[in-house]
């Protein structure tokens, strides 16, 4: 499933709310920051993490085929932890209003990738 193409300037937007959910949800993001990287760590597609993060129905679409059952559960166990966070709606807010970008952009920002590097690229899931 490729994504529409995010303009520069809404790469910009999220980038700007993520660093104001940084900044006043530092404990938040930090966890978001550590379920993202082990996300990237365990090679599993961000429309997974998404999906469980936003209590979509789609995860037999996103579910990972070659992780172990054990490894899988340890990691919805980490992103249940993180959608317990007293301030998930503000990750979620931001996820919602970003939908234009890909997850996969959205979560690549949080991991310190430069706008620029991500504007008209397609990143798939």
């Amino acid at each position: 499933m490729a994504a529409a193409i995010a303009s520069l300037k809404e790469l910009y937007q999220a980038k700007e709310d993520l660093e104001h959910l940084k900044k006043h949800h530092e404990d938040l993001y930090e966890q978001l920051l550590h379920v993202v990287s082990l996300t990237r760590q365990l090679q599993i597609k961000y429309g997974y993490m998404a999906s469980i993060v936003m209590d979509e129905e789609d995860l037999p679409g996103y579910r990972p085929q070659f992780v172990r059952d054990s490894i899988l559960t340890l990691y919805q166990q980490e992103v249940e932890a993180l959608k317990n966070h007293q301030d998930i709606n503000e990750v979620k807010a931001i996820m919602h209003k970003h939908r234009n970008i890909s997850d996969s952009k959205l979560f690549l920002l949080i991991l310190g990738m430069k706008p620029e590097l991500l504007q008209g690229s397609t990143i798939i899931k």
